[in-house]
C-alpha cells in the first residue's frame, strides 16, 4: 500500500509541474488531504490512477483529472515556469558545453558559472552555443572579460558575435589591452555611437596598439596638416588608414593636394582615403585627358568648373562614365591599359615635382585653417 501511495504522489507532483496558463475550470478544485488520498486509493479499483484532487461538488464533466481542467496557483505560476525554464536552459547548455569543448578542464560548477555569466550579458541560449562552438576551455575563460568590455560599450550580443566572427583574435585580447585602446580612441575624438559603428564595421582597429594609432594621427597632423577634428573624421569614415603604410598615405595625399589641387577639407569630406590610389589616378587622369578636369593654379583658380572630388570617387563606374566623364566603358578600358604602361615613369616624375614644390613654398602645403 505504501508503494502505491508513493507512486501516486510522484505522479501528482509531475502533473502539477506541467500545468500551464489555461484559465481555471468553473469547478472549485482543492488539494485533497493525505487521509482523503489514502481512502481514495483503498476504494479505487486496481490499476486506476489517482489525481490527488477532489471537488466540493460533483465534477462538471468527469471525475478524471486532465491538464486542461485546472491550473496552478496564480501567485506561483510564473515563478515556477521561469524556474523550470531556466533549469532546462542551463542543463541544455551544460550538456552542449560538455560535448563541444575540445579539451576537458572545467568541473560542472565552473562550467555552469561561465554559462550564467554569458546569459547575464543578454546572450540567448542559441548565441551561447555559437560562442562555445570550437572553443577550448581556456579560450572561453579568456573571452569572458572581452564580452564584458563589449557589453559595457552597449554593443548588442548579435553585434558582439559579428565582431568576433570578423576578428577572432580579439577573443584572446586582455581586458586592459582593449580598455586602453578604447580610451585612446576616445582621446582622439571618437565618441559614443561613432566608436560602436567603427567597431562593428572594422573591428580590427581594436587589435592595434596605442602607439601605432598615435603615430598615424601624428602623421596626418604634421605631414598633411589636417586639423584634430579632420583627423577624427578620417578615423571615423576611413579606419582602413590605420592599416596602410604611411608612405602610401602620404603619396595619396600629395597626389590629391598637388596634382588635383584639392585642399584638406574636401579630401576629408570626399573620404579620399577609402579609395585606392589606382582608382583615384585612373578617374582623375581620364577626366583630365577628356578636357573635363583642370589642375588649379597656385591661386586655386581654373578656367573651367571642375567636378567635386566626391562626384568622382565612391560612385559606380557606370555612373562615373555616364554622368561625369560622358564616355563609354570601352574607351575607359583602353585608357586604363595605356595608363598602366605609363605608370612607373609618371610616378617618379610626380614625386620629384612634389619635392620641388614643398621646398619652394611653405604656403603651398598649408591647410585651410592656416589661411583663416
Amino acid at each position: 500500500m505504501s508503494g502505491r501511495l508513493r507512486e501516486a504522489t510522484l505522479r501528482i507532483m509531475q502533473q502539477h509541474c506541467l500545468f500551464r496558463t489555461k484559465p481555471p475550470s468553473a469547478v472549485n478544485w482543492r488539494v485533497s488531504s493525505a487521509q482523503e488520498q489514502h481512502t481514495s486509493l483503498c476504494r479505487r479499483p486496481r490499476g486506476s490512477v489517482s489525481h490527488a484532487f477532489c471537488t466540493d461538488g460533483p465534477p462538471a464533466r468527469s471525475t478524471e483529472m486532465s491538464q486542461d481542467s485546472c491550473s496552478p496557483l496564480k501567485g506561483t505560476r510564473r515563478e515556477t515556469e521561469f524556474h523550470f525554464s531556466k533549469l532546462e536552459v542551463l542543463e541544455d547548455l551544460q550538456h552542449f558545453a560538455d560535448t563541444s569543448f575540445p579539451k576537458p578542464g572545467l568541473d560542472d560548477s565552473e562550467s555552469e558559472s561561465i554559462i550564467k555569466s554569458v546569459l547575464e550579458l543578454g546572450f540567448s541560449d542559441a548565441q551561447v552555443k555559437e560562442l562555445f562552438t570550437g572553443l577550448t576551455v581556456k579560450s572561453l575563460q579568456k573571452m569572458l572579460p572581452v564580452l564584458h568590455v563589449f557589453g559595457d560599450l552597449g554593443l548588442k550580443p548579435s553585434t558582439t558575435l559579428k565582431i568576433l566572427g570578423k576578428c577572432p583574435q580579439l577573443s584572446s585580447a586582455t581586458e586592459s589591452q582593449l580598455q586602453s585602446r578604447i580610451d585612446n580612441l576616445r582621446k582622439n575624438g571618437l565618441g559614443e555611437g561613432s566608436m560602436q559603428r567603427v567597431f562593428a564595421h572594422y573591428p580590427q582597429i581594436l587589435t592595434l596598439s596605442v602607439k601605432h594609432l598615435n603615430n598615424t594621427v601624428r602623421f596626418f597632423k604634421t605631414k598633411c596638416l589636417f586639423t584634430g577634428q579632420q583627423v577624427t573624421e578620417i578615423l571615423r569614415t576611413s579606419p582602413n588608414v590605420l592599416f596602410e603604410e604611411l608612405g602610401d598615405l602620404e603619396y595619396k595625399f600629395q597626389y590629391a593636394y598637388f596634382r588635383m589641387g584639392i585642399k584638406q577639407a574636401e579630401i576629408m569630406k570626399s573620404v579620399t582615403f577609402r579609395t585606392s590610389l589606382e582608382e583615384l589616378k585612373q578617374r582623375h587622369i581620364f577626366l583630365e585627358r577628356l578636357g573635363r578636369y583642370q589642375t588649379p593654379d597656385k591661386k586655386g583658380q581654373t578656367q573651367m568648373l571642375n567636378p567635386k572630388l566626391k562626384e568622382v570617387l565612391h560612385i559606380s563606374e557606370d555612373y562615373f562614365l555616364a554622368k561625369v566623364a560622358m564616355s563609354t566603358r570601352e574607351e575607359f578600358a583602353i585608357f586604363k591599359k595605356l595608363l598602366s604602361r605609363e605608370e612607373p615613369e609618371t610616378k617618379e616624375r610626380e614625386e620629384l615635382n612634389w619635392e620641388d614644390s614643398e621646398e619652394s613654398s611653405e604656403d603651398e602645403y598649408s591647410s585651410d585653417e592656416d589661411k583663416r
